[in-house]
């Protein structure tokens, strides 16, 4: 009788142990385990403001958002792809979720890209943000730009000012004869027009040839300033708001996105949209408040505003050049002036 309960107690414990080992290792248990994990290509270092205060807060929020179904992880320094490489990544699933500048896709992103064109003045990151956003809904157009990938939002960087090592740029003619490194042909065209002589090199190489003399200047954001070493041998910086800042498109690859769970897509959602595209406004405020301190802080450097005249000389300088841009678009059956009659309007109202 002893040994049969034995027996008994024996097999029941068995039985308990073998449906427990089912149900940890059942699909249904594993997943609410083990977050779906999400590969975040970043191009900049973990150490940047824009990591430190865009990338890594936005993951953050998502993962949370989804109460433990995503783990999104951002491979920072461009660990997964290069800078002009990751969008076709995000697209061949190599990436999942993309952060690209739509300034290195030439002729890929062509109703955007008008947004990167002279004389628009968005010259503030959240305005910026703001303008692309409602353009983006507004026209279906700049929608196919990102067919390819599961759109999430658009956000612009701005201000973007000349940093010049020996004479202060004040006024138009100041640029006349300057040689200045630039990386968007929009503004190299309206340099050139007024007399400088733009040229186009690689960022890591513009101390060198700043330190050298080979160019008077250079034309970036404020946090490239900082990145390449341009605020340290520059002592003139000139914010000109005629000179389009660049925007950035953030997309999750379209087959894993259409295998997320829907509570994990509503997750992505809740930080994308006008919403994503805010936060990371308000980050490239905080960005270019890091990058500009030690240049505040120095008595021997000078940020320079404009005079209301001329920010006006510079817009109208703009004009052929976007002239230009929307005689190209409505080559192509895009609606070119329309486009850029409602950057003007938008700008206008979001200014007031």
């Amino acid at each position: 009788m002893r040994d049969s309960r034995k027996q008994f107690y024996g097999g029941l414990v068995v039985l308990v142990f073998l449906i427990g080992a089912v149900f940890l290792t059942s699909p249904v248990f594993a997943s609410a385990a083990k977050p779906i994990e999400l590969k975040f290509a970043v191009l900049e270092s973990a150490q940047s403001s824009r990591s430190r205060n865009g990338h890594a807060v936005w993951a953050a929020k998502i993962n949370e958002a989804s109460k433990g179904k995503l783990k999104v992880i951002p491979f920072y320094g461009g660990a997964l792809a290069g800078a002009r490489q990751v969008y076709d990544a995000c697209i061949n699933g190599i990436v999942d979720i993309v952060y690209a500048a739509v300034p290195h896709y030439p002729g890929r992103f062509p109703m955007t890209e008008a947004l990167i064109h002279p004389g628009s003045n968005m010259d503030d990151p959240v305005l910026a943000s703001k303008v692309a956003m409602m353009l983006y809904r507004k026209y279906p157009a700049m929608q196919k730009d990102f067919r390819q990938v599961k759109f999430l939002f658009l956000y612009g960087f701005a201000p973007i000012s000349i940093a010049t090592v020996k004479k202060p740029v004040r006024t138009v003619d100041d640029v006349k004869g300057l040689r200045l490194r630039v990386a968007q042909k929009g503004i190299a065209d309206l340099l050139k027009s007024v007399g400088a002589s733009p040229m186009f090199i690689k960022p890591a190489d513009i101390f060198m040839n700043l330190q050298k003399g080979v160019i008077d200047g250079s034309c970036m954001g404020w946090s490239g300033h900082h990145a390449f070493g341009t605020n340290k041998l520059a002592k003139y910086f000139t914010v000109v708001p005629a000179f389009p800042g660049p925007f950035f498109v953030f997309g999750v690859n379209k087959a894993k996105w259409n295998k997320l769970p829907p509570d994990a897509q509503n997750a992505i959602m809740s930080m994308s949209g006008d919403v994503g595209s805010l936060h990371y406004a308000r980050s490239a405020l905080k960005e270019t408040e890091d990058a500009t301190k030690d240049i505040r802080n120095n008595p021997d450097k000078e940020i320079i505003k404009l005079s209301p005249e001329e920010i006006d000389r510079w817009t109208e300088l703009s004009k052929p050049i976007q002239e230009r841009m929307i005689k190209k678009l409505e080559s192509k059956g895009l609606p070119g002036k329309q486009f850029f009659d409602d950057i003007k309007k938008l700008v206008k109202e979001y200014r007031k």
